[in-house]
């Protein structure tokens, strides 16, 4: 079934703001409405039947879509074409044992107007539409787009909701020129009127933005909870007419299904530079039909999946509120069995959720394969993931969790150890004081906290066989820890670990620095790593090839930015270092490659400008402009 998604907000939204998502979402709900009611009846009449959301489906839609004569294939890569809708529809699926016979795939010609029109390549914010051939991926021909383009532009977007902006500006959108029925006929039947056909469609304006048209308010909801119109900018971009995208330009990726992730539910680094090489490698489907004639193969995409899980399902078997926002979380196998072996220090990654994959130390004693534990401190003004957790991870549920991963080692043999925990920090300090123990090893655990009601694991610090060992450093208590004193005396081959908040760790290494405790024998782990990398802007030198000027590019700005203010023209579309539409010849310079465009090859001859910059502060970059 296809639906066709409405037209009401498309003359005055962008694409790509926050009514055009609400818009799509509505198309969804009316499948899921319809599907669910065609299926019910079809169960009434006595057969098999289900419904396939995009939320919840167990087939791939695009196929069906061209097998049941709905569409054809699109420039716009997995969106269907529609002669009537153009691609401005949702679709739905309904499987069923009920006979029927189907239809032929239809051939409107809208596949060969879509080799002589490129807008919707051209109109993309984050570049991700080819300009180029239709090539054969994983079994079909397709103009196929790069998708971790789309989906980066997508989810880091700050002035709107997801992206249809090719959806909005094609031709064939019919709300465009071809809502009259002699242009829709000349597309069809003469498919090389159709660069004349979007020249005039974009004369028209056609795909633009008429803001007239925007009938809505674009509502955020406030800290008080109120709905009030948003004080923040929202996506509206017009037409950009003048910007020539050529297909030589581009570099567009592909994840193929060699490259797909694995079926688990659990985060896959995806490899840009082998996505490159397999956009590369596609071939046009003359070619694949050859190969196959000759009994060549090798060019066919095909799945394997891993023999090795990175997760493994565990039960939630126990759940102990420590402190009113500390809580102990136990894991075991859901048939009893020993889970994998971990050492002291490592960490495990829980998917609480699919958006939400966190990292939390283990608190256990490694010797116990019997369970895996971890305290979890509930930030209310955090990202959401420990919140979640507290809420929906109750006793008996099953979740999943990575195998343990250690990047916080023990050294085993050290003469003296002292354990440093601050506040939740305390976790992996239990670990290596339950190791060092059973080796009969000289430490100290030392555990700073506010207050006895804020402390957690006390009962087990009590109860631990090393019990003897354990100092409590409570500021309400005036036993604040003097770590000067508490570290001093260091002889070769003592060690300290300290895990906490930044603060404290910061005050420890310092002290332990101070008592001379070399690098070696300092270490710390903190409780999150940057998911990207933290950039520091620097003023650097921007020096024109062609002309020999030099533009001064300050912190605050982006090369881009500054080209524009001296009237250099250079075509700019995501600002995000996403697109590459501002990708330039690079002749001379360190560089500090800020995009996810370019290959590394590729890197030693061009720069993306709106995000890249001079390596070191006050650095020189010579462009080809």
């Amino acid at each position: 079934m296809i639906i066709d998604q409405g037209f009401e907000t498309m003359a005055g939204a962008s694409g790509d703001d926050w009514i055009s998502v609400a818009q799509s979402m509505r198309a969804y709900l009316r499948f899921s409405l319809l599907g669910g009611v065609i299926a019910q009846q079809i169960r009434n009449l006595g057969y098999k039947a289900k419904a396939h959301s995009v939320m919840d489906g167990e087939v791939l839609q695009p196929p069906l879509l061209l097998l049941s004569g709905l569409g054809e294939v699109s420039r716009i890569g997995e969106v269907i074409l529609n002669p009537f809708l153009g691609p401005r529809l949702k679709s739905g699926v309904v499987t069923t044992d009920l006979p029927m016979a189907h239809d032929r795939p239809i051939d409107f010609g809208l596949q060969r107007f879509c080799e002589s029109c490129n807008k919707c390549a051209r109109e993309c914010p984050s570049g991700a539409i080819t300009a180029g051939p239709k090539l054969m991926f994983n079994g079909y021909e397709i103009w196929k787009s790069d998708s971790q383009k789309c989906a980066t532009y997508r989810i880091t977007t700050p002035g709107g909701a997801m992206c249809g902006r090719c959806m909005k500006t094609c031709p064939w959108n019919l709300e465009g020129l071809f809502a009259e029925k002699p242009f829709r006929w000349a597309a069809m039947h003469l498919p090389g009127a159709a660069p004349v056909l979007a020249r005039l469609d974009d004369a028209a304006g056609k795909g633009g933005l008429n803001p007239l048209k925007t009938w809505w308010w674009d509502l955020e909801i406030e800290e008080d909870g109120g709905y009030r119109p948003t004080r923040h900018p929202v996506n509206r971009r017009d037409l950009q007419k003048d910007l020539s995208l050529r297909y030589a330009d581009q570099t567009l990726a592909v994840y193929p299904a060699p490259l797909a992730p694995h079926p688990w539910p659990y985060p896959a680094p995806m490899d840009r530079e082998a996505g490159i090489a397999a956009y590369r490698a596609m071939i046009p489907a003359a070619e694949h039909r050859a190969r196959l004639a000759q009994g060549d193969d090798s060019h066919v995409h095909r799945y394997s999946v891993p023999t090795d899980a990175p997760v493994i399902e565990v039960r939630v078997s126990k759940v102990e509120r420590m402190t009113p926002d500390v809580t102990k979380f136990e894991f075991t196998a859901p048939d009893g069995s020993d889970l994998p072996a971990w050492t002291a220090g490592a960490h495990l990654d829980i998917v609480v959720a699919p958006e939400y994959l966190r990292q939390y130390s283990m608190s256990g004693d490694p010797a116990d394969r019997s369970r895996y534990q971890i305290g979890v401190l509930r930030e209310d003004g955090g990202r959401g993931g420990s919140k979640l957790m507290h809420r929906i991870f109750t006793q008996g549920r099953r979740v999943f969790v990575s195998k343990p991963v250690n990047h916080f080692e023990l050294v085993e043999d050290a003469g003296k150890t002292l354990l440093m925990g601050g506040g939740i920090g305390i976790t992996p300090m239990i670990a290596f004081a339950h190791r060092l123990h059973a080796l009969g090893r000289d430490f100290s655990l030392h555990y700073s906290c506010a207050s006895r009601a804020a402390a957690g694991y006390l009962d087990d610090l009590t109860t631990a066989p090393w019990a003897d060992k354990v100092h409590l450093h409570l500021s309400d208590e005036g036993t604040r820890a003097d770590l000067d004193a508490l570290l001093s005396g260091y002889r070769p081959g003592w060690h300290v670990y300290t895990c906490g908040p930044t603060r404290y760790m910061d005050a420890v290494i310092a002290a332990a620095q101070r008592q001379g405790y070399p690098d070696e024998a300092r270490h710390l782990e903190y409780f999150a790593v940057p998911e990207v990398p933290d950039y520091v802007n620097h003023p650097f030198t921007l020096r024109l090839a062609r002309t020999g000027r030099d533009l001064h590019v300050p912190a605050d700005r982006s090369a881009t930015d500054v080209l524009a203010e001296a009237g250099i023209h250079v075509d700019v579309k995501c600002s995000d270092g996403i697109c590459g539409v501002c990708k330039c010849g690079l002749v001379s310079g360190a560089v500090e490659h800020r995009d996810f465009v370019l290959s590394k090859a590729q890197r030693a001859g061009a720069i993306i400008l709106c995000q890249s910059r001079a390596a070191d502060p006050d650095g020189v970059i010579t462009v080809d402009l």
